[in-house]
């Protein structure tokens, strides 16, 4: 049987508006894959998306704004990884495994963040 957890993220613009976004993940975690995760993050808690194949959130605010403006920059923001409940696991897809996505922000960060793979490549 496999534990169940969500990765919650965001994305923040300068103007401080803020998009959320959650993956359910497979696997086992502990104190120790987390310190692990939150090592491989820039400043602490961020993150480019595209670097580590989770979907951006962007586009949450894009509406609001008719598309990209010059507040929008290339991080996403680690916020938690925590259990998933009994309804997340009913009705969210699965992403991927909690080793799969600890390999890619360990492959991303040995490489550096890199804002290129952002479409917001101004700011970063």
């Amino acid at each position: 049987m496999h534990n169940y957890h969500i990765f919650e993220y965001l994305y923040r613009d300068a103007g401080n508006f803020k998009a959320f976004g959650q993956l359910l993940l497979t696997g086992i975690i502990s104190e120790k894959y987390i310190d692990e995760l939150r090592s491989y993050l820039e400043f602490d808690e961020c993150f480019i998306a595209e670097q580590v194949n989770i979907p951006t959130l962007y586009s949450q605010l894009w509406k609001y704004s008719n598309g990209p403006t010059l507040e929008d920059h290339s991080y996403h923001e680690f916020s938690s990884l925590i259990s998933a409940s009994d309804e997340e696991i009913s009705s969210m897809p699965v992403w991927g495994n909690t080793e799969h996505l600890l390999d890619n922000f360990r492959q991303a960060h040995h490489q550096l963040w890199d804002c290129s793979l952002s479409v917001h490549t101004a700011v970063g």
